[in-house]
């Protein structure tokens, strides 16, 4: 059970303002800001390698507090600058030729798109993209009935940026397993938010940030390699931090996640992921789920009060992000006008999502993103003011 009061005293901004922009940037515990103040003024006072031979538990720690909450193994783990990094190192380390098939699906992240159409245009890989359906959701027998010969991964996103339906990834994995094929998943809006146990969902790639909904710095995210598959992937880049200078004219590159990581990292924040993630370990994620998804179905039940308002979330499997629209407001405005009002939102933009927002919608919606911190008073006080406005 989370205690609301102790959370939110946790995190100081809650007395001052609603933030429902977890999705974009989440509130961090003040543990978290300690941390990562406490080892920039260590290597003021130190010099940045002692400081970092100082705070070597602290660094490490990150890797078995991962590990733990996504039920995997310590050498799956490797940190990361971002969850874009992450998923491009994957996607890069595949070695796809022309003619090969990637399946993803018209959810996906504007820069894993990206990144795909990249590998389209300049090696050849063929792109298969798969609509949702009516209920916002892909159906895995759609990806199933479009596996040919040629197909060799299938990239998801769990829970899209745009809206908050949670896909059937474990499904999916289970068809990419039968398969043969790949399969990529980005967690980013997932992960802190809704549990994940990777030895249920069996994929061979998932990426997440920190900054999201584990309650972690900027410029900090994490790739999951599964053991098995890594062995025989050469990641696009190396450095003597992933690999071994065997001799002048021969290296040897590291077993395990390790061989995805860059020597050079944001130390400060690797730490202070660390503490973020013990402190989602410590609550529990079946308690953070439940009371997530608690907020988002109160907020999605009051938001059907509000006449001229939409909400574009279209499957029962909701997750904390809710995004709408209002009749004659753009987005944007409506953002602008919460924010002097003490209510941090955001906007989903089209251009980010070509393939959902912009050929369905074709508008920018407002996103509202919850998180266990958030207060069912704080609820009810956004759908207010949003009637008002």
């Amino acid at each position: 059970m989370i205690s609301l009061a102790q959370v939110r005293a946790d995190t100081p901004a809650c007395e001052h303002l609603i933030h429902f922009n977890n999705a974009g940037c989440a509130l961090s515990p003040a543990a978290v800001t300690t941390a990562v103040t406490n080892h920039l003024r260590l290597e003021q006072e130190l010099g940045g390698y002692e400081a970092a031979n100082e705070a070597e538990r602290d660094i490490a720690a990150f890797y078995p507090e991962l590990a733990k909450l996504l039920h995997c193994d310590e050498s799956e783990i490797a940190f990361m600058e971002s969850a874009t990094r992450a998923w491009q190192s994957a996607l890069l380390s595949l070695d796809l030729q022309p003619g090969d098939q990637v399946l993803t699906a018209d959810n996906e992240y504007a820069s894993n798109y990206l990144s795909l159409l990249y590998l389209s245009r300049r090696h050849g890989v063929e792109l298969i993209t798969i609509p949702s359906g009516d209920d916002g959701l892909i159906d895995p027998q759609r990806i199933a009935d479009s596996i040919t010969a040629k197909t060799r991964a299938v990239a998801l996103t769990h829970v899209a940026s745009q809206r908050g339906d949670v896909q059937a990834i474990t499904e999916v994995g289970e068809i990419a397993l039968e398969n043969g094929l790949v399969f990529l998943v980005d967690a980013c809006q997932s992960v802190g938010q809704i549990e994940l146990n990777l030895k249920q969902i069996k994929c061979d790639f998932l990426c997440g940030t920190g900054r999201k909904y584990l309650r972690g710095p900027r410029g900090t995210g994490f790739l999951y390699a599964n053991r098995e598959t890594t062995q025989s992937l050469v990641p696009p880049a190396i450095d003597l931090h992933s690999a071994n200078w065997a001799s002048p004219s021969e290296f040897e590159i590291k077993a395990g996640a390790i061989r995805f990581e860059s020597w050079e990292r944001n130390v400060a924040g690797m730490i202070g992921l660390g503490k973020a993630l013990k402190y989602a370990n410590s609550l529990g994620m079946e308690s953070i789920e439940a009371r997530v998804r608690l907020l988002a179905e109160s907020l999605n039940r009051q938001l059907q009060s509000i006449d001229g308002v939409e909400v574009h979330e279209r499957s029962a499997n909701l997750s904390g992000i809710v995004t709408l629209s209002r009749v004659n407001t753009e987005a944007g405005t409506l953002r602008e006008n919460l924010q002097t009002l003490g209510v941090n939102t955001s906007v989903a933009k089209k251009q980010n999502a070509r393939l959902d927002l912009d050929s369905v919608l074709d508008r920018d919606v407002l996103r509202a993103s919850l998180h266990y911190y958030n207060s069912e008073e704080e609820v009810t006080r956004f759908v207010d003011l949003l009637a008002a406005s």
